[in-house]
């Protein structure tokens, strides 16, 4: 009974901690700066994308970076990532064909350009990717 209660006392005590750190986090919109497509060399392509983005809090300008799957940005369209025999990155949707990595990235950036993250408003450097801003989008020029 002395190592029970102590031991429930701290238990509480870092679930209300949990509970209260995730109450307080704002959910705000970033844009994204770059997507890079996961490559593990020789020739693997992962179905995962790594997002760098920039977000706008309290006159401060904060940094991140996050995943998401590649399907998230194609809207659940058939898609096959490979590499060319010129060891390019190619992406084929629908009957497009997109070769290269940066045009992949400004594909995708065409796509959709804006994130949603949680912020912690008392270290708003730190942050946690949400998902995709799929009601706007404000778009890349061509």
């Amino acid at each position: 009974m002395t190592v029970i209660l102590p031991l429930l006392f701290l238990l509480s005590y870092f679930f209300i901690r949990k509970v209260w750190f995730q109450l307080r986090k704002i959910r705000t919109l970033a844009s994204i700066e770059k997507i890079d497509l996961g490559v593990i060399e020789p020739d693997l392509i992962l179905p995962e994308v790594k997002i760098y983005y920039k977000y706008y809090f309290q006159g401060g300008v904060y940094f991140g970076h996050g995943y998401l799957l590649l399907a998230e940005f194609l809207d659940d369209d058939d898609y096959l990532a490979h590499m060319n025999l010129d060891r390019m990155l190619v992406l084929e949707v629908d009957s497009e064909k997109i070769i290269s990595s940066e045009h992949i990235e400004t594909y995708l950036l065409n796509q959709y350009s804006s994130v949603f993250v949680y912020i912690d408003p008392i270290e708003p450097y730190r942050s946690r990717l949400d998902g995709l801003n799929k009601t706007t989008n404000i778009g890349v020029p061509h």
